[in-house]
């Protein structure tokens, strides 16, 4: 690669391409807007990821840019494995910061499927640049590939429900982006993204002996929906929670023809409660001013259940937490 910084960001634009799911209309989970924007991260997304990457070279006793030498070799990254691809944004800040002088071309994209054996990356830089980031850069791209292939499995098998990720995740922003480039959505990127009201939070906010549904209904109708983020969410475990929390809501709303819709989240509730509570917003009426998310302990082999409920959307760490790396190899020309 010539011009290196140029082409670096021109790798950012193909590697965009049309790597993002289109979003869905109706759900606030989705904000990679703030991560990406005009086809190219945005500040916000770059500055996470020069922070990782300086933490994975610091870890390996690289304090500055490698210099370079005198030996110039050439080399491929290979799948060893199929899934979709992630970590080219990561993976050329990492060569564009530590390998100056190392050139490099992408054969394929972000968020696009991969197969076994295939040849996703060429670099020329100087072996002993190379060798001493070769791990981390493929740890880059194998880990963040395993959160975007896992996603993309769960999202098949979920369709046309939706799937967000949680706030559990290892490398902050990034672990967000891979859920993204797998079709699932970011939810919060932050806790002041959005304002989201959990067991914590009404226990520390309810009024003495007042019980659970009356302090879900009385935060809902005093809250400052000027100073709330992107949504409100709220976090209810039983039925009466859940109706509490839908019927402040929509007295709050009446009248209002823009009237933004709650995000009842319903945490770890069984089926067969939350199959009540979706029949119950229905025959009051209440269902459109509820965006409906199910979480909590929901596997891969639940989601036909959750479809079946009726729910709009399930968070879980299961997209993110635990994936499995795709296996990835660096060969050397010649080796």
């Amino acid at each position: 690669m010539t011009e290196v910084e140029e082409n670096a960001e021109a790798d950012s634009e193909e590697e965009a391409g049309e790597p993002v799911p289109v979003r869905h209309p109706l759900l606030p989970h989705d904000r990679s807007s703030l991560l990406w924007e005009e086809n190219r991260p945005t500040e916000r997304l770059r500055a996470s990821i020069r922070r990782w990457v300086t933490a994975l070279m610091h870890d390996e006793g690289i304090t500055g840019a490698l210099p370079r030498g005198d030996e110039t070799v050439n080399a491929k990254v290979i799948s060893r494995g199929s899934g979709r691809l992630a970590g080219i944004t990561a993976a050329n800040q990492l060569l564009l910061d530590w390998l100056p002088g190392a050139d490099w071309t992408w054969s394929v994209a972000d968020g696009r499927d991969i197969h076994e054996g295939d040849t996703l990356l060429e670099i020329e830089a100087d072996r002993t640049q190379l060798l001493s980031a070769e791990r981390i850069l493929l740890n880059i791209i194998g880990r963040l590939s395993g959160i975007t292939t896992n996603t993309r499995k769960w999202a098949s098998r979920a369709h046309p429900m939706r799937l967000a990720a949680t706030r559990k995740v290892h490398w902050g922003l990034l672990d967000k982006w891979a859920v993204h480039l797998g079709d699932g959505m970011t939810h919060r990127l932050t806790r002041g993204d959005a304002r989201m009201l959990k067991e914590n939070d009404l226990a520390g906010i309810s009024l003495p002996d007042e019980r659970l549904p009356h302090t879900i209904a009385r935060v809902l109708k005093e809250i400052d929906l000027e100073d709330s983020g992107a949504f409100v969410e709220i976090e209810v475990r039983t039925i009466d929670g859940a109706i509490a929390a839908a019927e402040a809501w929509v007295d709050r709303m009446q009248g209002n023809e823009n009237a933004p819709r709650l995000t009842l989240m319903l945490d770890n509730m069984d089926e067969n409660k939350a199959r009540e509570v979706m029949l119950d917003l229905e025959t009051r009426q209440f269902r459109d001013l509820m965006v409906v998310e199910a979480s909590g302990s929901i596997g891969f082999d639940d989601l036909q259940t959750w479809k079946e409920v009726g729910v709009d959307v399930v968070s879980t760490s299961g997209l993110h937490r635990g994936s499995k790396p795709l296996d990835l190899s660096m060969l050397f020309e010649g080796s």
